[in-house]
């Protein structure tokens, strides 16, 4: 009796064919988990800049003592100080897809209140975003913040996030 050392040809097909399905569900599973990160890191991106924005202006906003100035893209306001003097703050949407804060006396000048780095950053949508006047007469002063925000970078990638935050202030400087 002859002894037939190796592998037949079936049996060399089972493993290839074996071999090449676990390697194509592994690769859709890390796949997956790289585009579940990818969307995880740029909503939170976004949600976060999002929420510091619109949670730093009203509560400045929201204890403001004035509204000097409300357009369409820049809010002005003043805020009295423990000191009993006053100072005014201006937050502005600039068309380059950023908003800024500035407060008159620093010398600080214009400060960014979003990261528009290239690659992680979040960018507000000017035509989106707007301050009004809802100020009904012999009311308080209210104030309604439209801001809307994505991220930077190609929409066409696979996956994008817009976030529109609306919310009405009442100014108690103003009541």
């Amino acid at each position: 009796m002859r002894k037939n050392k190796g592998f037949t040809l079936i049996e060399l097909l089972v493993v290839v064919s074996l071999i090449i399905i676990v390697v194509g569900v592994t690769g859709d599973i890390i796949v997956s988990i790289v585009r579940s990160y990818s969307k995880t890191q740029i909503t939170n991106e976004v949600e976060q800049n999002a929420n510091f924005v619109i949670t730093k202006l009203e509560k400045e906003l929201r204890n403001a003592s004035t509204v000097l100035n409300q357009t369409g893209t820049e809010l002005q306001f003043t805020r009295r100080l423990n000191s009993g003097g006053y100072k005014t703050i201006t937050y502005d949407i600039v068309d380059d897809g950023t908003i800024t804060r500035e407060i008159s006396g620093s010398g600080e000048g214009p400060v960014l209140l979003i990261n528009n780095s290239d690659i992680a950053g979040v960018y507000l949508i000017p035509i989106s975003s707007s301050f009004s006047d809802e100020t009904v007469a012999g009311g308080p002063t209210v104030i309604k913040i439209n801001l809307s925000f994505r991220q930077i970078g190609n929409p066409a990638v696979q996956f994008t996030q817009k976030i529109d935050l609306e919310t009405t202030v009442v100014v108690r400087g103003s009541y």
